[in-house]
């Protein structure tokens, strides 16, 4: 079990901390209203929260931040907050600190400040809901990052009666199967290179977006 703070609870920040919450992790939430903290716990969206002002460098000090695995700051909106928190958070010394920004220029001032991770939640979805609409082979996907993610697809007819030995998919497109499973078999985790793919199978790939996207046009 890990432990994150998240800081600032509009849409984005309450998606972060009920995701970690639901993955069992320990999850702080801290906003300057109190009705906002309130509203997260009754939900048990968090395991504590906090009303602070996360600009006021003394008030983040006796939550011992630095020995959470990750902070998140959420607040997108008012640039100034969000600056300013991102520049406590480092002064504590938290080892790693993901920000929400709100515009490119917002984003550019917290990569100077040496953020480690900003992300702009809004294209970031833009961006997934039009994957998901080109990508229609894909049953279950899950992003490790922007590059890359995990995918389960159904086997194409073009793959049916072929081995992994003899489709060779990490040479030809960079992608590796990590699980192949069938309604009649069970899970056959990281297989073997003499499985031979069946009709109704499906297959858990590992990959660059861009190389699953194209192991998908051309096996489709």
């Amino acid at each position: 079990m890990k432990q994150f703070a998240v800081i600032g609870l509009g849409y984005f920040g309450i998606s972060v901390a009920s995701t970690l919450r639901k993955l069992g992790h320990e999850v702080l939430v801290i906003d300057d209203s109190i009705n906002k903290v309130q509203q997260a716990m009754d939900e048990q969206l968090a395991t504590e929260g906090l009303s602070l002002d996360a600009t006021n460098l003394y008030a983040l000090q006796r939550l011992g931040l630095q020995g959470f695995d990750a902070v998140v700051i959420a607040i997108g909106e008012n640039l100034q907050d969000s600056i300013l928190t991102a520049l406590n958070l480092q002064e504590l010394g938290v080892k790693r600190i993901i920000a929400k920004a709100s515009t490119p220029a917002h984003g550019k001032i917290l990569e100077k400040l040496n953020v480690g991770t900003v992300v702009y939640p809004e294209h970031n979805m833009g961006e997934r809901v039009a994957r998901s609409l080109v990508r229609t082979q894909i049953l279950e996907g899950f992003e490790l990052d922007p590059r890359y993610s995990i995918v389960e697809i159904h086997a194409s007819r073009s793959l049916i009666g072929m081995s992994l030995k003899q489709l060779d998919l990490r040479a030809r497109y960079g992608i590796y199967v990590m699980a192949i499973k069938n309604a009649s078999r069970e899970l056959a985790i990281v297989p073997s290179p003499d499985v031979m793919i069946q009709e109704e199978d499906t297959l858990l790939i590992l990959g660059e977006n861009s190389q699953i996207e194209a192991f998908i046009k051309a096996k489709a």
